[in-house]
């Protein structure tokens, strides 16, 4: 064992007076406060632009090694079309970022605008990043326009898929300009299907090293019989290229498959995401929400469906009637009207078990007696293997866990993602928006919540009211009726500071004045590094553990960033705690 520089006793006194108790996120974030150096505001353009309606990381488009994100307008009017819809890339920089950031400045270089074709399609109404679909090693886009009419069928959907590339882009995108090479069009099948209300990467589901895509439809009518159960579809990725158009109706199996709903009015679809590994077999899978199911006899307690990845091969189509445990499982909402399903995210891995779960939103449950203040559910991923239901009553804090939304009709929940790591501790964390949430008196200016991931376990339920900086924190909207957490997600690492970020919009904010231009809302990870036993404080307990890490040559034991453990970093240590992570 190395010998272990100690604490002299006025040492310890003085740091127990310093630093010590302190939690380095704040219990609550107010986004009125974003500097520049927290985070920084995107301000919409035009009246009823409706921008944040949809927020996503980009992941990285541009190949500069930094990641961007994406922005939906679908109320946007871009070339005159009324309602077309737009989309807007912000490029991440380690530059830095002023406290707010103009989306008409976008020009090229530090963004671009992507806009939509005609009018009331409504392009933008879902964004994501697709992973890499064609192989090129860089990241593409996804946008779904709900109400486009590909081959004049009215109201049955388009999504458009954008390539990444390190030759840069134009200050705007015409997404009628795609022609193969620069990203290709995915025609919705029949009329008033509304495919793209739901996009997402869906990783790799089928094993050949490319990344997928999935869409969901969730008015569409499967098997001609059960009217609106919906359908998903997933799009495999390939390197032989794509024609400037693909219509899902041709998914045959080789190309990608239909994934489809079980019974009528189900609205399957309504929410998409890759899952993840929840199985622990190295290979993605994909998660479906169908608000208006019936489990157990519960009308519109909503359910959502986890369809495992395989590299044996997909069917043209696949029933989510017939998931049996082997090829996937059912998740049961739990009361009458809850809308589990509402949102869908892959929750990343928050237990640090090394296996990804699951994040479920039920917009319109009622925790504790009030009525829709709404819930989530995390549910863990496991190698063990599943059955082919699982009741989201039975989660007990060893499978998953319920995470309660406050106030009565706050709709926690009504978007759900993976946060990545906000906090540095290395364990994935969460966000969960409230977009009709109070803060501060301020009515429907809504609320953002992050749920710190954790090794050391999670009860049966979580109330979002006990978030106190040490176990997540509480971001609060700004004005009355902004909607902030209408949508949310993790933005990745914008800044390029190794440490994750987050993204909130709120399509009904008036930047500049401009009624429902909408503003979206960069909130920078930050990092304790004195905090050596991760439990988002700074106490004496730290230098027991940076003592332990320091025997082990453990990454905590580097306080000084030189990429090694040395006494040096005892100094730095002492010196990091003191100026504590405020």
């Amino acid at each position: 064992m190395r010998p272990v520089p100690t604490l002299s006793p006025v040492l310890v006194l003085a740091l127990a007076g310093s630093a010590s108790g302190q939690a380095f996120f704040p219990a609550e974030l107010e986004l009125s406060s974003l500097d520049g150096t927290t985070g920084f505001v995107l301000k919409g353009i035009d009246s009823r632009d409706f921008s944040g309606n949809s927020v996503s990381s980009a992941g990285d488009v541009n190949g500069d090694g930094i990641d961007d994100i994406i922005i939906g307008a679908n109320g946007a009017d871009p070339n005159g079309h009324y309602a077309a819809g737009a989309s807007y890339v912000v490029f991440g920089r380690m530059a830095g970022f002023g406290a707010s950031l103009e989306l008409s400045s976008l020009d090229g270089t530090m963004g671009f605008v992507i806009n939509g074709i005609d009018a009331y399609d409504f392009s933008g109404r879902s964004v994501s990043s697709a992973g890499d679909v064609n192989g090129d090693g860089l990241d593409d886009l996804i946008i779904g326009a709900n109400r486009a009419d590909p081959n004049g069928n009215s109201g049955s959907g388009e999504s458009y898929v954008v390539f990444g590339r390190t030759t840069g882009f134009g200050a705007s995108l015409e997404l009628s300009s795609l022609d193969g090479t620069t990203g290709f069009v995915l025609n919705g099948i029949d009329a008033n299907d509304f495919s793209g209300a739901s996009v997402s990467s869906a990783g790799d589901v089928n094993g050949d090293g490319i990344d997928d895509i999935i869409i969901g439809a969730y008015k569409a009518y499967p098997n001609r019989i059960n009217l609106l159960a919906g359908e998903s579809y997933v799009v495999f990725g390939r390197t032989t290229g794509f024609n400037a158009s693909l219509d899902l109706s041709t998914l045959n199996g080789t190309t990608g498959f239909m994934l489809n709903g079980v019974d009528a009015f189900d609205y399957s679809g309504y929410s998409v995401s890759s899952a993840g590994d929840v199985n622990g077999d190295g290979i993605e899978d994909l998660i479906i929400g169908a608000i208006l199911a019936d489990p157990n006899g519960n009308p519109k307690a909503g359910e959502s469906y986890v369809v495992f990845g395989r590299s044996t091969g997909f069917g043209a189509s696949l029933d989510l009637s017939s998931l049996d445990g082997t090829n996937g499982f059912v998740l049961n909402g739990i009361d009458a009207n809850d809308r589990s399903g509402f949102s869908v995210s892959s929750a990343g891995d928050v237990n640090g078990d090394g296996i990804d779960d699951l994040i479920i939103g039920a917009v319109l449950a009622g925790p504790n007696g009030n009525s829709e203040a709404g819930e989530s559910y995390v549910v863990f991923g496991r190698s063990t293997g599943f059955g082919a239901s699982l009741d989201l009553s039975s989660l007990d804090g060893t499978m998953g866990f319920v995470i309660n939304g406050i106030d009565a009709y706050d709709l926690s929940g009504r978007s759900v993602s993976s946060a990545g790591d906000v906090n540095g501790d290395g364990i994935d964390d969460l966000i969960i928006g409230a977009y009709r949430a109070d803060p501060n008196g301020n009515s429907k200016a809504g609320e953002s919540y992050v749920v710190f991931g954790r090794s050391t376990g999670f009860g049966a339920s979580l109330d979002l009211s006990s978030l106190d900086g040490t176990n997540g924190f509480v971001i609060n909207g700004i004005d009355v009726l902004d909607y902030s957490g209408f949508s949310v997600s993790a933005a990745g690492d914008v800044n390029g500071d190794g440490i994750d970020d987050i993204i909130i919009g709120a399509p009904r904010a008036d930047p500049n004045g401009v009624d429902s231009a909408g503003e979206s809302y960069v909130v920078f990870g930050r990092r304790c590094l004195a905090d050596t036993n991760h439990d988002g404080m700074l106490t004496p307990a730290d230098f027991t553990a940076w003592s332990a890490a320091f025997n082990a040559m453990a990454p905590e034991c580097d306080q000084n960033g030189d990429g090694l453990c040395t006494p040096a970093d005892f100094t730095a240590w002492v010196a990091n705690f003191t100026a504590g992570c405020g």
